[in-house]
């Protein structure tokens, strides 16, 4: 069985600016996780992060692996 429910994303005055800046800390969290990841993943030996795909950072034009 299929729940489809509608939310309505249009919030008046303040109520809306304190919708964005939530979505903006989320948005500045999720960044800050995806990073610290990929810290993590290139402090991993070149044998590890080759075996699951991960990119060196001598093949990328910018020199980060992201």
């Amino acid at each position: 069985m299929t729940t489809i429910t509608f939310r309505d994303n249009k919030l008046p005055g303040a109520a809306h600016h304190d919708h964005s800046l939530s979505a903006y800390a989320r948005k500045l969290a999720r960044a800050w996780h995806q990073w610290q990841a990929a810290r993590e993943i290139e402090a991993m030996p070149i044998d590890m992060r080759k075996d699951f795909g991960w990119p060196s950072a001598d093949n990328v034009d910018d020199h980060k692996a992201m």
